[in-house]
């Protein structure tokens, strides 16, 4: 089919609530149009995103317009947004280092502008490979998706587009803007399997032991060998994959969560080191899988 992650569940339902969840009382206050915004916002997020062209992508904002005029008594799209071509977008980046962090409705887009490109300044002040990118309002409405999903618990994404068209970039500028770190191979000749779990164990210690938020950014051309995608696969589905740890990793993790562990009063058995391990893993780590849906190779990946 052309459209064959058109697979909607009950998870991506919750996770409109779990936006809505990440507002702040005191900065919605009394104005219902700007929770309704939100609620909007999410929607837009969670299922339009998926959209392949602008077709679909308008027949949804429509039917969020229908939705909202007949249960929030006649307010629609243009009352809570603007009829002016405005921009809807929400995020918890416009005050950096802010903690905790405020998710709110981003009014001013030149000041948007502002703090992307200050983002964008200080990551290549600190980088071995600066990127000369242009902040257009797209681009940036593209970092502002990448942002939402990473912040979010168990928040993954998938990127779609052609090489070249920013994907990588917007990710790394995105994860900058949170404070994450950023992780991708490095696909050497010779690199193999080997190689592949010794940079998927760095990474996973990255996020369950030492306690660091992870961008693991992974592209369809660094797929050296299909198995490749079935650990990818795994993290994604349990947070582990199967006979990755030597014993000096399972010591390593083990002393790295015992005293945490031991603070939270829980208990310290192999069992229960390991579970609380893999939560932190899921908890802390992101994969950003960035694709081109330009050969077949990626329809068959779809339905492994």
């Amino acid at each position: 089919p052309a459209k064959s992650h058109y697979t909607f569940n009950l998870r991506d339902l919750a996770r409109v609530f779990q936006g809505l969840l990440r507002a702040d009382p005191r900065l919605i206050g009394e104005d219902k149009n700007e929770f309704l915004g939100l609620w909007m916002h999410e929607n837009l997020r969670v299922f339009q995103d998926r959209m392949v062209n602008n077709e679909d992508r308008e027949w949804f904002r429509d039917l969020v317009d229908k939705v909202s005029k007949e249960k929030f008594n006649g307010v629609g799209w243009d009352d809570v947004v603007g009829v002016d071509g405005e921009r809807l977008v929400f995020g918890d980046y416009l005050v950096p280092g802010a903690e905790p962090r405020q998710y709110q409705r981003v009014r001013d887009m030149n000041e948007l502008r502002r703090v992307v490109e200050e983002a964008l300044d200080d990551y290549n002040s600190v980088t071995n490979a600066p990127m000369k990118l242009v902040m257009f309002l797209d681009a940036i409405e593209h970092v502002s998706r990448v942002c939402r999903v990473i912040r979010l618990p168990l928040g993954n994404a998938l990127l779609l587009g052609v090489g070249g068209s920013g994907r990588q970039s917007l990710t790394r500028l995105a994860a900058a803007l949170e404070e994450f770190e950023l992780f991708q191979i490095e696909v050497a000749k010779g690199y193999g399997k080997n190689e592949w779990r010794d940079d998927l164990r760095k990474v996973l210690l990255m996020a369950g032991a030492e306690g660091k938020d992870v961008v693991f950014l992974f592209t369809d051309t660094q797929i050296v060998q299909e198995n490749f995608l079935e650990d990818i696969n795994n993290i994604l589905n349990s947070g582990e994959v199967p006979n990755l740890w030597k014993s000096e990793d399972l010591g390593t993790i083990e002393n790295a969560l015992r005293p945490i562990m031991s603070q939270q009063g829980l208990p310290l058995t192999k069992n229960a080191v390991n579970a609380y391990f893999i939560t932190r893993v899921r908890s802390n780590l992101h994969c950003v899988l960035a694709m081109s849906p330009v050969s077949d190779e990626f329809r068959q990946r779809l339905r492994m």
